[in-house]
Order: C-alpha cells, then sequence, then structure tokens
C-alpha cells in the first residue's frame, strides 16, 4: 500500500472544507483519496468515521472508527466514545484518559472563552453558593484540592476565601493555563483516580467543578478524594443529571449520573451528604444543561464543622432545592 502522507494530508484538508460546507457525500469521496494515499494514517480512518456519521451513514461510520481503534490502541480522538453512541460498544466506566488528556490539550487555549462566552458556564459559582454557608465555620488553615483544575477557574471564584489551593488535572497544558494566573500553591498534571504523592493529604475542601462528567463510577475518584481529606473535611461538586441507573453518556460525551447511584457511591466511600440542589451548569446548543450540585462531608469524624448536619425532617435544610 502506498503511503504518502503529505498527499493525505492535503486531500483530509480539502475533505474537511467539503464538511463546513455541508457537502458530505464529496467529502467522503476525498476523504477515502486521502486513505488511498496512506491507509495506515489514523486520523483520516477517524475524520473520515466522522463525516460518514455526519452524513446517516451508520455502519459505514463504526467501521472506520474501529480501523482508526487499530492503528491508535490509546483512542486519542475517542473513538470508543463514538462507538458507544453509535450503539456499536459497551458503556465503560470512564472516558479514555489518553483522549480526555489530548482532548483538553487541544482546548486549552480557547477553553474560557468557550465555556464563559458560549456556554455561559457557571459551575464553579454554583459551587460557591452551594458552600458559602459553611465556609465561616470551617477549620484554618482552610487549604483546598482543586480536582479537574483545568485553567483554574475554581481557584478565581474561591481564591479569596481560602487559605491555600492546590489543583490536579490530566492535561499540561491546561495546568500551565492555571499555573500562569498566580493563583495556586502547588500544580500537577495527573489522574484524579490516582492522584500523585506530592498532592497534600490534609485537605479541608476538595472541590470538583464539571469534571466527575467525564467518569462512569465515581466510586475511585470518590476514594481517592477522601484518602486526601481531613476528618471532617468537605466535598463540593457538580455532575450533569440523568435518569438512567446508575450512569449514562450523553451526546455531549459526558456521564450523566443517577442521583440515587451517586448517594450510594458516597455513602460506599465515606461521605454523608449535606446539600443537594439543582442548577442549570452551562449552555449546550442552545439548551440549559441541569446538573446536581452536591456538599458532602468525609464521615471519619465530625471535628470540622459543628451544628449543620442535616437533620431527618429539617424542611429548612431539605435537599433538592434548586439554584438559580
Amino acid at each position: 500500500m502506498s503511503k504518502d502522507r503529505v498527499l493525505a494530508s492535503r486531500r483530509l484538508d480539502v475533505a474537511l472544507a467539503l464538511v463546513s460546507q455541508g457537502d458530505y457525500i464529496a467529502a467522503i469521496d476525498v476523504a477515502r483519496a486521502a486513505l488511498a494515499a496512506d491507509g495506515e494514517w489514523d486520523e483520516a480512518h477517524f475524520t473520515l468515521g466522522d463525516i460518514y456519521e455526519r452524513a446517516g451513514e451508520t455502519d459505514n461510520a463504526i467501521e472506520a472508527f474501529r480501523k482508526y481503534l487499530m492503528l491508535d490502541p490509546k483512542d486519542r480522538m475517542g473513538a470508543e466514545v463514538r462507538l458507544t453512541l453509535l450503539g456499536a460498544a459497551a458503556l465503560r466506566d470512564r472516558l479514555p484518559p489518553d483522549y480526555v488528556r489530548a482532548l483538553f490539550d487541544d482546548y486549552a487555549p480557547r477553553f474560557e472563552i468557550s465555556l464563559r462566552d458560549r456556554l455561559a458556564y457557571r459551575g464553579p459559582e454554583l459551587l460557591f453558593e452551594a458552600l458559602r454557608s459553611h465556609l465561616p465555620d470551617m477549620l484554618r488553615p482552610l487549604e483546598v484540592l482543586d480536582l479537574g483544575c483545568g485553567t483554574g477557574l475554581v481557584a478565581e471564584v474561591f481564591a479569596g476565601h481560602v487559605d491555600a489551593i492546590d489543583g490536579i488535572d490530566l492535561s499540561p497544558r491546561m495546568i500551565n493555563r492555571a499555573r500562569a494566573k498566580g493563583l495556586y500553591r502547588t500544580l500537577v498534571a495527573g489522574d484524579i483516580t490516582d492522584i500523585p504523592a506530592e498532592m497534600g493529604t490534609e485537605y479541608s475542601l476538595v472541590i470538583a467543578a464539571d469534571v466527575l462528567n467525564y467518569l462512569g463510577d465515581l466510586a475511585p475518584a470518590l476514594r481517592a478524594a477522601h484518602a486526601r481529606m481531613r476528618p471532617g473535611a468537605l466535598l463540593v461538586f457538580t455532575l450533569e443529571h440523568g435518569e438512567a441507573f446508575p450512569f449514562d453518556l450523553g451526546p455531549g460525551q459526558r456521564f450523566r449520573h443517577h442521583q440515587r447511584a451517586i448517594g450510594e457511591w458516597l455513602a460506599e466511600c465515606g461521605f454523608d451528604v449535606l446539600s443537594d440542589t439543582q442548577g442549570v451548569l452551562r449552555q449546550e446548543k442552545g439548551n440549559p444543561v441541569e446538573g446536581r450540585i452536591i456538599v458532602a462531608r468525609a464521615t471519619d469524624a465530625l471535628g470540622l464543622m459543628a451544628g449543620d448536619l442535616i437533620m431527618p425532617g429539617d424542611p429548612d435544610q431539605a435537599s433538592g432545592q434548586t439554584l438559580h
């Protein structure tokens, strides 16, 4: 088989231009010509699969995505996710880490403009409002671990109210953006289900803003967080609301979690739920994305705060409120 990556690249650029014009049939022909020039180019197989899917040719899309996976088993472009949404692959308990890392490394330069200006993202603000009443009673120094810290949007909201913030994220390029803000004490590129040893072990607060959506099974991340928390410390996080138990994969390629499953995972991993509210996390294709904003306490001890446990039958502290 011939292998001319330069020619293949030129042809694939033409195919993508045709996609932007909505001419999927012509784009398919040109993308196939790109593969005729270099049939071992994994990205070209993925692109062909994407064009087939846009054109409604599901079977051909599945075949192209599978060919991509044969060439790139680490799945940097997320073909398995696409196959799952097409009903051609089993639902896994997390998105492939290499895919998530590559996705956000590429996304980093335009991340904040996209989230804030185009998607009206307000996860950190909702988390702060959910936590506001607890902050005065938390022991100092109030050290925070920001899971999936991204470019540092959480730190921008919380920095003036806590003593120190450390961050961890899969994407080194996102970490670099966060570091430039000068709001974090420590920043580490790593996996939130296996937090590196250089992170602390006595955090009073752990925050996870729009990051657990990339995990189906939440137990590994919750256990990892619990191991780094002080007795009685708080965990506050957002999740997209789902109707399927325990979770499903939404069209936005993020997991959606069932409320009962969330509660079971938290109890299993040593947390008591203090509040569970609902709110709009962001917009997606012009539609609001409903999410849950949850505050939970590590149950090893209750020495960090006093008097704010939700008691059964207390109507003022009932879960299911809505934040606007």
